[in-house]
């Protein structure tokens, strides 16, 4: 189940015949009348064959009017890649104006995100310790840790 939630996340499967509720409506309807078995042992049967799996359907984010990555506008796609990341690191992201906190520059769309840990305590999570930074610059802060 979890396997085919993860195959089909990106899809509307609402209306749909091969959605997981009318799949597992009609295994109920075989279980209860085919195979003989009451309500409880069938509905027992589908627990173990459909176990609850959470899941999140990604909606796709549209892109505003013809703005395009090659346009030079890093602001709006930095601001618009943020919706992409967890929560801790797009409250960062905003927090710090879309830009480096090491080195102070725009964070660019191909670029990985890292989230650093101020304190170096990782089990520390308070926005004040988190920064967003980049990937060579999260790198950079570690090695001259090291050094030191």
């Amino acid at each position: 189940v979890r396997g085919w939630r993860n195959y089909h996340r990106f899809c509307k499967m609402d209306g749909s015949r091969n959605s997981l509720f009318y799949i597992e409506t009609r295994a109920f309807k075989v279980f209860n009348k085919e195979t003989k078995q009451n309500r409880h042992t069938s509905k027992q049967l589908l627990e173990k064959a459909f176990p609850s799996v959470s899941y999140s359907e990604n909606k796709h984010i549209n892109v505003k009017g013809e703005k395009s990555p090659y346009d030079g506008d890093l602001s709006y796609w930095s601001e618009r890649n943020s919706k992409l990341y967890n929560s801790h690191t797009s409250k960062a992201l905003k927090r710090q104006n879309h830009k480096c906190g090491h080195c102070g520059l725009k964070m660019l769309n191909d670029e990985k995100v890292h989230l650093h840990h101020v304190d170096g305590n990782h089990q520390n999570w308070k926005t004040k310790n988190l920064l967003a930074i980049h990937e060579s610059c999260h790198d950079y802060i570690h090695m001259s840790k090291r050094e030191s």
